[in-house]
């Protein structure tokens, strides 16, 4: 998540005590689980391990790194109670350079079970447990309703039980003189429409049964539904005559694909104009394609402060739909998504203005960001796309009440009291549809 703003406290936690030799073993121990909460016995488990370096000097003017990949770093095995310890020399969990600190993040994973499957990935500090790992079946159906495609699914499962031996984080917020605990932080299903090359859209805690609409669909082939749930949490272990540890996890369950009747509606954005557009190249976010796309790719942090459409002849927006739009994240939690029209590209006139909240003010930990979780969003090895849960899904259906002709259309997102522009880092398709 990028804020403007960090708390270093669980950073700090999580880097104390790194006074081990580095040949030093230190364990992880854990549990696996089949579907139906049986013991996953005498199974293989692969620990998976990928650097994460952050700059000691600041954010980074250059250009963004190739993402680290996951690759195998051990192989164990579960006994017959589903129980595994897996061991790792204290110096193969971080490495303190000048340039930077590098941690490494470590991956367990269950095999798919007819489509259900879930991992945890997770930061830590000497030894320490991590949540078990047991697939949840989310049930998802597919039907035909009067008005449309419509899907049904059961609540999202329990977060994962802290240890006897373990403690939460406890903070200070700046509501409250009192520490309070920051425990994992509760899951909820997560719907996704899942195209050949991106997500088609993505839906925050619906309501069940949630329905399909034309205009989300769009004309994109393939699509598939799929429901997901994520927790995050820290636990922090005190162990008798031994030094304290501590790990940062992400647990995620994801269910099966099932598959949803194509839509048929073509927007009348599709191939126009825009800017910025990489150069000698059909603008991104027009071409029907559902890659991410930077607005700015030769830079690492920072963005635009407006993304602008254009036709050859004037069209009449009656719909906008904003897919996977990526912004810088304010203190405040809400913003205003705006979009207008223009027919000579200087005057602008309001088309639509969407108050967004971008991540619940009330919660705990989303206000504790977690460094050692930072990232995590595309950790899943079943090749799902990422998933971000402290930050509520950017996506944006908005019907526009006027019958405006326009040859500019102009998508800016600003503060709550519009005070400031909040620069987009990237999209990956806009419909305007007449």
């Amino acid at each position: 998540m990028r804020r403007l703003l960090q708390p270093l406290s669980l950073l700090a936690l999580l880097s104390a005590g790194c006074d081990r030799n580095p040949e030093d073993p230190v364990f992880i121990y854990g549990t696996l689980q089949h579907l139906d909460g049986a013991p996953r016995a005498n199974a293989p488990v692969t620990l998976e391990r990928k650097p994460y370096t952050r700059p000691i000097f600041g954010p980074s003017t250059e250009p963004p790194p190739v993402p680290e990949m996951f690759t195998p770093f051990g192989e164990f095995q579960s006994d017959t109670r589903g129980d595994y310890v897996l061991e790792v020399l204290s110096g193969e969990t971080f490495d303190d350079r000048s340039q930077g600190y590098t941690e490494y993040r470590f991956r367990v994973a269950t095999p798919l079970e007819q489509g259900h499957g879930v991992y945890t990935s997770f930061h830590f500090r000497d030894d320490v447990e991590v949540p078990p790992l047991r697939p949840w079946e989310p049930h998802l159906v597919v039907a035909q309703g009067q008005e449309g495609q419509v899907l049904s699914f059961v609540k999202a499962p329990p977060p994962p039980v802290t240890p006897v031996s373990a403690k939460v984080p406890e903070i200070l917020t700046p509501e409250s003189s009192e520490l309070l605990p920051v425990g994992p932080l509760p899951p909820y299903p997560v719907l996704q429409l899942v195209g050949t090359d991106g997500l088609v859209w993505e839906a925050h805690d619906p309501a069940s049964p949630w329905q399909t609409n034309p205009y989300q669909l769009e004309d994109f082939p393939g699509v598939s539904a799929q429901v997901r749930a994520v927790s995050m949490g820290t636990w922090i272990f005190e162990p008798l005559g031994s030094r304290d540890s501590s790990v940062a996890f992400r647990v995620e369950w994801r269910g099966p694909r099932e598959p949803v009747s194509s839509g048929v509606l073509r927007p009348v954005s599709r191939g126009a104009v825009c800017y910025p557009s990489p150069a000698d190249a059909p603008c991104p976010y027009t071409d029907g394609s559902l890659r991410i796309v930077r607005t700015k790719p030769e830079s690492r942090d920072s963005g635009v402060d407006a993304v602008m459409f254009s036709w050859e002849t004037p069209v009449r927006p009656r719909r906008i739909v904003l897919r996977n739009l990526e912004v810088a994240t304010s203190l405040d939690s809400t913003m205003h998504v705006l979009m207008e029209g223009s027919m000579d590209g200087i005057t602008w006139s309001p088309l639509a203005d969407v108050l967004h909240q971008d991540y619940d003010p009330r919660s705990v930990f989303g206000f504790f960001v977690n460094i050692a979780l930072e990232g995590t969003e595309g950790d899943s090895p079943y090749g799902d796309a990422s998933l971000d849960v402290l930050r509520r899904a950017r996506f944006f259906d908005v019907p526009l009440a006027g019958d405006t002709l326009v040859q500019h259309v102009r998508l800016r997102v600003r503060t709550k009291d519009q005070t400031f522009a909040l620069p987009i880092y990237a999209l990956s398709e806009v419909s305007v549809f007449e």
